[in-house]
């Protein structure tokens, strides 16, 4: 089969003159990696992330104020039964939705599963050892007011602890920057103290122990789905930020974003 010239006797080809043609053969082009080049988390690691903390919350927002209000006696006898129920719901629910975060090694998911583990056995344990810490503290110093002060100050921080450990726990098992593990950190802490101080708050305007309780859980659940919108936020950025120095257009594919 004879090949066609081109102008000059030149072997024939689509773009002879040299010109940039519009057309061009397929490129390739390699996956992205590295935890600026993650996929999303997805819809059911999501969802299922926030249900195990819309659970955890049912404690506070609905069972203790019915204990309060006295709907039914039973329900005192139960309460301990409910809260181990619940305390459980909610770290299977955290554990798979870390599980099947897509797009993100498994050495990471790992990881995150591994501090949401701990973090939710301190939550559940603390309030069960803080009266053997008050009495250790009394039988020791022999201070009452000692006792409590420790006690006040574990509580102040003891809501940021809880919050920082889960928003890096899902930061981990996204693979995230490292800088953004810091930032939910302080975030965190920063807002479990104003959390502790909208508690105090209502408490000193004389709010009733229902309305102080629902309140500041419903802050505390505010702050921690703000907390993680704001980390969904920075990886998008960290995203944008690794495409430009690896000297590629910022792209708005479904794996550019945290």
């Amino acid at each position: 089969m004879s090949q066609q010239a081109g102008p000059g006797g030149a072997p024939y080809s689509p773009n002879w003159s040299g010109e940039s043609s519009a057309w061009a053969p397929p490129v390739s082009v390699p996956t992205p990696v590295g935890p600026g080049w993650r996929a999303g988390p997805g819809w059911t690691a999501r969802i299922l992330f926030w249900s195990a903390l819309a659970i955890g919350s049912l404690p506070e927002l609905v069972i203790m104020p019915m204990l309060i209000d006295g709907v039914s006696p039973e329900l005192f006898t139960l309460y301990p039964i409910m809260r181990v129920v619940v305390a459980f719901l909610e770290l299977i629910l955290g554990i798979v939705a870390l599980l099947i975060v897509k797009a993100s090694p498994m050495p990471m998911r790992l990881f995150g599963m591994g501090l949401f583990l701990c973090i939710s056995i301190y939550a559940f344990a603390l309030p069960h050892l803080m009266p053997v810490i008050v009495n250790r503290v009394i039988g020791s110093v022999g201070s009452y007011d000692l006792a409590i002060t420790i006690q006040s100050i574990i509580w102040t921080f003891h809501g940021g602890l809880v919050l920082a450990g889960v928003l890096i726990a899902w930061n981990l098992a996204c693979n995230r920057a490292g800088w953004t593990h810091l930032v939910a950190a302080g975030y965190a802490m920063l807002t479990g103290l104003v959390v502790a101080f909208v508690e105090w708050a209502l408490n000193s305007l004389g709010s009733s122990f229902t309305t102080s309780l629902v309140l500041t859980q419903l802050v505390l659940l505010g702050v921690t789905f703000g907390g993680l919108g704001l980390l969904h936020l920075l990886g998008r950025l960290s995203s944008v930020g690794h495409q430009r120095r690896r000297g590629r257009r910022p792209s708005n594919e479904p794996w550019t974003t945290g």
